[in-house]
């Protein structure tokens, strides 16, 4: 088993750094519990995700037990090559690690993406919300098309994973007088302390909303939904694989 001190020099050499955010995205981080950092993929990147989720959902409709429902989910996206440059993006993981420390692992990568009309969900964190003590779990929400005002974007509660009590919603579609609608363009990332209370909204386009989750958390943080990992991808991702045990 890894030391903490080793963890956090293979992250640097991931390129994991506090100076790999902007001073604005740190104190977001620190004051509302969420950032948006834009462009964490490229082009190619964008599209070799886009391309690997149609290949994957191509193959899941062949699976007689697969109930696509009103909103499509994918798991353990992890073992597919395509989704590397997520996981592994420096500022991505430079977000995390200013909300959680450096000794994380990573817990789940996935994708979510609501039909029209579906997609709400009812308030709540991912961990504990209004934690006190350190930040133990971290989520981001990497769009992979445009996140609008209408097609179902996040909305988050600032300042809801500091200690207090918040009032919140009994159904979901009653917007919070407090919340926010997490508008950004494709390839870019929403990273939020796990603490803060946010959920998906109603998709009222006409088009299906993509979008991959990673769940970060400290290593001694017990979490639900581990990814499986399977020993190729462990062996292909060589260094990297420490964030996963």
């Amino acid at each position: 088993m890894l030391e903490s001190a080793e963890r956090e020099a293979l992250l640097h050499a991931l390129g994991v750094e506090e100076d790999a955010l902007t001073e604005t995205e740190r104190a977001a981080l620190d004051r509302d519990g969420y950032a948006v950092l834009p462009d964490i993929l490229n082009a190619g990147e964008l599209a070799d995700v886009r391309a690997a989720i149609e290949r994957l959902i191509a193959q899941a409709r062949l699976d007689p037990t697969w109930h696509a429902g009103g909103t499509l989910h994918l798991i353990d996206l992890v073992n597919d090559p395509a989704f590397d440059p997520v996981w592994k993006s420096s500022r991505l993981l430079s977000a995390i690690a200013h909300v959680i420390g450096y000794d994380l692992r990573i817990g789940s990568v996935t994708y979510r993406a609501p039909k029209p009309g579906y997609g709400a969900q009812t308030l709540h964190a991912d961990y504990m919300q209004g934690h006190r003590g350190e930040y133990q779990v971290a989520t981001a929400i990497v769009a992979l098309v445009d996140f609008t005002e209408t097609n179902g974007p996040t909305r988050i509660v600032p300042g809801s994973h500091m200690p207090g009590n918040v009032a919140v919603p009994s159904d979901s579609d009653t917007p919070h007088p407090d919340q926010r609608l997490v508008t950004c363009s494709a390839a870019a990332a929403i990273v939020f302390n796990g603490h803060l209370l946010h959920s998906g909204t109603r998709n009222a386009s006409q088009e299906t909303r993509h979008a991959l989750q990673l769940t970060f958390a400290r290593r001694t943080a017990a979490i639900a939904g581990t990814a499986r990992i399977e020993n190729a991808t462990l062996d292909r991702v060589g260094d990297a694989a420490f964030l996963f045990i």
